[in-house]
């Protein structure tokens, strides 16, 4: 066990309350300071004040698990706080504090298992086993193991929610069946190992594991030097994991501490080549502490799992060189408030224009009638769903696993029903124009919806049962990048664009040699139309896959602003530019505008005779007056 460091002993200040930590009053301290963390934000980004709190609790030496259960909060408290406010408030996880709270948690842990036994103790960013057994028990490769429990789907990340530790004594018998994401198998000589140690020949074994669910606290000079070294980042892949082994130094073993990780989702081949197993040597940036590879090494990647062999035992983790994604600091805090609120107002601003957009169309019966119109109609639909949808519940979704896989799901199904609808109002006007003898398809409309509602139905279906936890993530409720979004989403928008493409030309080259001049002027109109619509969804798609790949500023800018703005083109093409459609609403129009300018000249003519009223009455003013209220009562 590492000695603590703390830069103060008794008494300790807390939060402006001044005590001295002792074992009498140690289970009210931490309980204060769980307290102070949980409701308070400040309290909790204060790092280097939690850690010194942290280091006097433990030196009170008391092994009472109600402390280790309130030290574990603390910490779990702190993580949490990072993660839930913005960057610019985030605590500051400087190095030395960070690996206090690391140390004075391992040493808190050790306490409760040398004075209390088996333990296991789970917040939501840390769970622990500990346990104390004979050591023959272990003999073949004692086991622990994180698992997920069935049915609940990926854990967000930076979260252990629905998932557990379980513990076997031998490691053959851990189920195939079982979705592990970390486990750590202690040596098959443990036994010779704690005899060598200790004299007493019935000596337990007392080992603890620990599981962090990302890096938080584990704040690497390394990792943050190199960041966006050759288009790449370097980061941990997922959780750390610790092992200790009470009264037995595991160092230079002959045979290694296993270490397995499940292997992080949405990664190339290539970059899965790049993973290289580290610990966290205490030592390293001038005892601050740091990744290392010394001592660890890859031994597997298959079957979605990496294997790593350490000669050691102490916070092990993969490390990962993502290509092609800018780093979180290279896109700062108030560039990514500026993409959401972009996003949000024209969404909002979308909705707005499509819901006016569908009002005149479906309240002027001669809008909606013809196929064209009825096929717009069906497309401003499923367009304003897609942004009501996407503006409540991409980010509200993400607090329930289930709700964000609804909402990424419906965003999946509305976008591709969506461009279904631009690919039926092409294969209309092909119909219209390219064939010689049009034919009058029975139940065109049914058919219409069957295949623009159906068919994006069957896709997702398909994409839910092979891959339904792919949908949604901790940042936002929409399809996480890689094949599934490929296969799922991109690829059938990227056929109809092509189809939508060729289907334009043919109509193009039909158009020039129509001779009838009206009959060519309305395709003329409804083919620029649909080209603009298209060409707008087909840009804004090619900039969202760059934005995905690429991830940078400028395409991430182009996206959000070419995709939340579509419904305002929409407003502008079909109602504002369409002669026909300002014709249509120009009577009611006129009707409010002669409303509210008779009801305006009635009131002042009022206030005129009333301040008249004093002196002689014109017969002019009231003759002016009679009219106004003639006209009044007739309309």
């Amino acid at each position: 066990m590492l000695p603590l460091r703390t830069s103060y002993r008794y008494p300790v200040t807390i939060f402006w309350l001044q005590v001295e930590v002792s074992t009498g009053n140690v289970v009210e301290v931490a309980e204060f300071l769980a307290s102070q963390t949980s409701e308070s934000q400040e309290g909790a980004k204060d790092v280097e004040l939690v850690s010194n709190i942290l280091a006097n609790i433990v030196m009170a030496g008391s092994g009472d698990t109600e402390v280790t259960k309130l030290v574990l909060e603390t910490v779990n408290n702190v993580i949490m706080s990072g993660g839930e406010t913005p960057d610019s408030q985030a605590p500051d996880f400087n190095g030395s504090s960070s690996s206090a709270i690391i140390q004075s948690l391992e040493s808190q842990v050790s306490l409760s298992l040398r004075q209390e036994g088996n333990f296991s103790i789970r917040q939501d960013t840390i769970h622990v086993e500990a346990v104390s057994l004979d050591p023959t028990l272990a003999q073949n490769g004692l086991s622990f193991v994180s698992v997920r429990h069935p049915g609940q789907g990926s854990p967000q990340e930076g979260s252990l929610v629905g998932t557990e530790v379980q513990t076997f004594m031998d490691s053959s018998n851990i189920p195939l069946s079982i979705d592990v994401l970390a486990s750590v198998q202690l040596p098959r000589n443990i036994i010779d190992l704690i005899q060598s140690s200790d004299s007493d020949s019935s000596a337990k074994l007392q080992a603890s594991f620990l599981i962090y669910a990302d890096d938080t606290l584990f704040q690497s000079t390394s990792i943050r030097e190199n960041r966006g070294e050759k288009n790449s980042t370097r980061k941990v892949a997922g959780s750390v994991v610790s092992l200790t082994v009470e009264n037995t130094e595991l160092v230079n073993l002959t045979e290694p501490v296993v270490i397995k990780f499940k292997a992080p989702d949405h990664t190339t081949s290539e970059e899965l080549e790049t993973i290289q197993c580290v610990s966290w040597d205490f030592e390293l940036e001038d005892g601050v502490g740091d990744w290392s590879p010394a001592g660890c090494a890859r031994t597997q990647l298959h079957n979605e799992q990496v294997s790593c062999n350490c000669d050691h035992a102490t916070n092990f983790a993969i490390l990962v060189d993502v290509k092609g994604q800018a780093p979180d600091g290279l896109i700062d805090a108030p560039a990514k408030k500026a993409l959401d609120i972009i996003s949000q107002v024209g969404c909002a601003l979308s909705i707005i224009a499509l819901a006016i957009t569908l009002i005149i169309y479906l309240a002027i019966r001669k809008l909606r009638s013809g196929k064209s119109r009825q096929i717009f109609i069906h497309f401003c639909f499923s367009l304003f769903m897609l942004y009501v949808v996407f503006l409540a519940g991409v980010d509200a979704a993400k607090a329930t696993t289930g709700g964000c896989a609804f909402v990424a799901a419906l965003l999946h199904y509305l976008t591709l029903s969506t461009m279904m609808w631009m690919a039926v109002e092409a294969r209309n006007m092909y119909v219209s124009t390219v064939k010689v003898f049009p034919e009058d398809t029975p139940h065109y409309m049914l058919k219409a919806c069957l295949i623009a509602w159906g068919s994006p139905l069957i896709v997702l279906t398909i994409t839910l049962a092979a891959a339904s936890h792919h949908y949604g993530n901790e940042h936002y409720c929409f399809i996480e990048p890689g094949l599934v979004l490929y296969l799922g989403l991109l690829a059938p928008i990227g056929l109809i664009l092509i189809h939508n493409i060729i289907t334009f030309i043919l109509v193009m080259r039909s158009l020039l040699k129509v001779r009838e001049a009206s009959h060519s002027q309305q395709i003329s109109k409804r083919l620029q139309n649909a080209v603009a619509i298209s060409a707008l969804m087909g840009v804004t798609w090619c900039f969202g896959f760059l934005a995905i790949e690429g991830a940078t500023f400028a395409f991430q800018l182009i996206f959000c602003l070419a995709n939340s703005l579509q419904g305002v083109v929409v407003f502008i093409m079909f109602c504002v530019r369409r002669e026909e459609v300002r014709s249509a609403i120009a009577p009611y129009l006129n009707r409010i505008s002669r409303r509210l300018t008779i009801a305006r000249p009635a009131k002042s003519n009022d206030t005129e005779l009333v301040s008249t009223s004093a002196g002689p009455t014109s017969a002019s003013s009231i003759k002016t007056f009679s009219s106004d209220v003639s006209i009044s009562g007739t309309q």
